[in-house]
């Protein structure tokens, strides 16, 4: 299957196909200006904010279904529902697991589960062509990408007024981190 339409009708397919036959022509010769420069264009674009919100809402939907579980797990093991006391440990667990569901799969792929529903990746600014969209961003921007998007949750999305009156401005998280959220 070396035809690149392996993954197909795979959902969360990162647009390899798309890629493959531009790889594939570049061992026979070489690649023009003019595709270059369009490829170039097309990863400038930032992100609008209504896929972001999405990608954001799927993320969120992803922690509190994991919190969800672990909570009724520990039910069914002692019996007993968790004590006021408890809520506290329930929140810290769900500030861990969002930090955890966000910065490793953005390192290790540019992208968390939302942002792949949302046809949205992370890309660190400065690299040639904004990244080739392969691989991550490192460790320490995808942390700080994660603390923008909690203080941004944390003041209710106010922080998003700046963003919203124009599409290319960056969010609270892309500044922090220096990495631009590209539309795929």
């Amino acid at each position: 299957m070396s035809d690149g339409r392996a993954l197909e009708d795979f959902p969360l397919h990162d647009g390899a196909e798309e890629r493959l036959p531009a790889a594939a022509s570049n061992e026979t010769a070489s690649s023009t200006p003019a595709t270059d420069t369009a490829v170039s264009a097309v990863t400038e674009t930032a992100a609008r904010l209504s896929p972001r919100l999405a990608a954001a809402a799927a993320d969120a939907a992803a922690v509190l279904l994991l919190t969800a579980l672990a909570i009724l797990a520990a039910r069914l093991r002692t019996g007993a529902t968790p004590a006021p006391s408890g809520l506290l440990w329930v929140g810290a667990f769900v500030i861990f697991l969002s930090a955890v569901a966000t910065v490793v799969p953005i390192v290790a792929f540019g992208r968390t589960i939302g942002m792949a529903i949302a046809d949205l990746s992370a890309r660190p600014r400065g690299l040639p062509g904004g990244g080739d969209g392969t691989s991550g961003v490192p460790a320490q921007a995808a942390f700080r990408r994660w603390l923008g998007t909690l203080a941004t949750a944390a003041t209710g999305g106010l922080l998003l007024f700046w963003t919203a009156r124009d599409a290319q401005a960056p969010t609270p998280a892309d500044r922090l981190s220096g990495c631009a959220l590209i539309g795929d």
